[in-house]
C-alpha cells in the first residue's frame, strides 16, 4: 500500500475547494463557487470517477457562499446518489437549519404561501452567474434540499444529527486512516442559532418549525449577510507595510481582535492521520474554539502540536489567526487558498507571526493556489526566504499570467 497523500487546492477565489487522495480513501473539503465546479471540480471528479473512484467524504465546512455554492451546483448535477451522474459519494457531512437549535419550532407547515426573500447577490464572487434569487417554498434550492431530494447519507456517522464535538472525537476513516473531529461544538451551534433567532421569527411571522422552506431560506438569508460583508471589504485597500524592508518585521504586529462571527465559528473542523502524517484543517475557524478544544486532547509539554499540513484558518485571516493558535501550532506546509480580492486574504500579518513564532530551525513552506499580481512579490524575496528559512510553492503560471492560476498540488511521499 503506497503512503502517498495529494492535496490539490482548486481555483475558488476568495473561497475553498480541498481534494485529498490517500489511494484508498477520496475527501472532498468544499467546492467554492459555482464557477469552481463547473470549470475545475466537475472534470477532475469525472476523471476520478472514471477511474473506478469514489469520495468517502464530501465535507462542507459551513454555511458561506464561498464553500457552499459549487456544493450546491455539485450535488445538483450529480443527481440520485444511487446512480450519480458525476461521482459516488459514500457520506455528505454538513450541518445546515435542520440541525440548529430552536426551542420553540413549531410543528407542521405553512398554511398559506411563505414569504418570498430577495437575495442579491452583486458581483463580488468568481462566479460569473449573478441575478437576483427568490427564495420560495417549492424552489429547493440549497444544499439541504438536494442533499434530502437525492437521497445521500447525510451526516449518518452522527446518527444524522450535527457533525459536532463538544470534545474532540475520533473517528476511524478504515484500518489506516484516523480522524479527530475538533468542530464545532454544540456552543457554537447554538451561538448562529440565536444569530438568526430573531430574524427567522421576524420573517416568519413567529413560524419556526421543520419545514424544508427553512433550509432554503437559511442558505439564502446566510450568502445575503455574507454579500454584504464581501462589498464593505472591497472599500478598503491594503497595502504591505514594509518600512525597513523586513515585511516580516513590520507586519509582526500585535493582535488586535477575533473573529466573532458565529457562521465561521460554526466551521467543520478537523485532524487526519495517516502513514504517520497529520494534516490540519480549520475551515474558517475562531482561534480560541480551536485552542480549547486542543488543550482538551494535548497537555501543555506536548504544544506545539507538530502537523505535516495546515490549511490556515480562513484564508489566512489575522482575526482568525491569533499569536497564540499560531505558536500552538507547528506545520511543515502552510495552505493559503484565496486569489487575495475582498478581504485581501492571507493577512501579511498572520504570515508574519507564522514566521516570527516558530524561528529559523526548521523549513516552512507557504503553499499560494494564487499567484496574486504583485501583491506577494515581498514574501517571494530570496533575502527574505534565506533570513526566515521559509520556501514557497506557487500555481504553475508565468509573468504573464498564463497558466492555471488557482489551482495548486502538493503531495506527500
Amino acid at each position: 500500500m503506497s503512503n502517498k497523500i495529494t492535496i490539490e487546492l482548486f481555483p475558488a477565489g476568495n473561497g475553498d475547494a480541498i481534494l485529498i487522495d490517500f489511494g484508498t480513501e477520496l475527501i472532498l473539503i468544499d467546492a467554492g463557487f459555482v464557477s469552481t465546479y463547473k470549470k475545475h471540480l466537475k472534470p477532475r471528479l469525472k476523471e476520478l470517477h472514471n477511474a473506478g473512484r469514489r469520495l468517502s467524504k464530501f465535507i462542507v465546512t459551513h454555511i458561506d457562499n464561498d464553500h457552499i455554492s459549487g456544493a450546491i451546483a455539485f450535488i445538483k448535477a450529480n443527481g440520485d446518489a444511487e446512480n450519480p451522474s458525476v461521482i459516488g459519494i459514500d457520506e455528505v457531512w454538513f450541518n445546515s437549519y435542520r440541525h440548529l437549535k430552536f426551542d420553540d419550532k413549531e410543528d407542521g407547515t405553512f398554511n398559506d404561501t411563505p414569504p418570498k426573500i430577495s437575495i442579491n447577490e452583486g458581483n463580488i464572487s468568481i462566479d460569473p452567474d449573478h441575478d437576483e434569487q427568490l427564495v420560495s417554498h417549492n424552489q429547493g434550492t440549497s444544499l439541504g434540499s438536494h442533499i434530502l431530494k437525492n437521497k445521500y447519507a447525510w451526516n449518518i456517522t452522527f446518527k444524522g444529527a450535527a457533525v459536532k464535538a463538544d470534545k474532540p472525537k475520533e473517528i476511524n476513516l478504515n484500518a489506516d486512516i484516523k480522524l479527530t473531529l475538533l468542530g464545532p461544538t454544540q456552543k457554537a451551534l447554538d451561538n448562529l442559532a440565536d444569530d438568526w433567532y430573531d430574524y427567522l421569527k421576524t420573517v416568519f411571522h413567529g413560524k419556526i418549525n421543520e419545514d424544508d422552506f427553512f433550509d432554503d431560506a437559511f442558505e439564502k438569508m446566510m450568502e445575503g449577510r455574507r454579500q454584504a460583508d464581501l462589498l464593505e471589504a472591497t472599500t478598503n485597500r491594503e497595502e504591505l507595510v514594509s518600512s525597513t524592508g523586513d515585511w516580516v518585521e513590520d507586519n509582526a504586529v500585535d493582535w488586535k481582535k477575533e473573529d466573532r462571527s458565529p457562521t465561521n465559528g460554526s466551521s467543520i473542523t478537523f485532524l487526519i492521520e495517516f502513514a504517520g502524517k497529520k494534516l490540519l484543517f480549520l475551515g474558517d475557524a475562531i482561534p480560541s474554539q480551536v485552542e480549547d478544544q486542543l488543550k482538551k486532547v494535548l497537555v501543555d509539554s506536548e504544544f506545539p502540536l507538530h502537523v505535516d499540513v495546515l490549511k490556515v484558518a480562513h484564508h489566512g485571516a489575522w482575526s482568525n489567526n491569533s499569536p497564540y493558535l499560531i505558536e500552538r501550532i507547528r506545520a511543515n506546509y502552510y495552505l493559503f487558498s484565496s486569489n487575495g480580492r475582498s478581504h485581501h486574504h492571507p493577512h501579511f500579518e498572520t504570515m508574519a507571526w507564522i514566521l516570527k513564532k516558530h524561528g529559523t530551525v526548521s523549513t516552512k513552506t507557504f503553499v499560494f493556489n494564487y499567484k496574486q499580481g504583485d501583491r506577494l512579490l515581498e514574501v517571494n524575496k530570496f533575502q527574505m526566504k534565506q533570513k526566515y528559512n521559509y520556501k514557497t510553492i506557487w500555481p504553475d503560471v508565468n509573468e504573464f499570467g498564463i497558466g492555471r492560476d488557482g489551482y495548486v498540488k502538493l503531495i506527500l511521499e
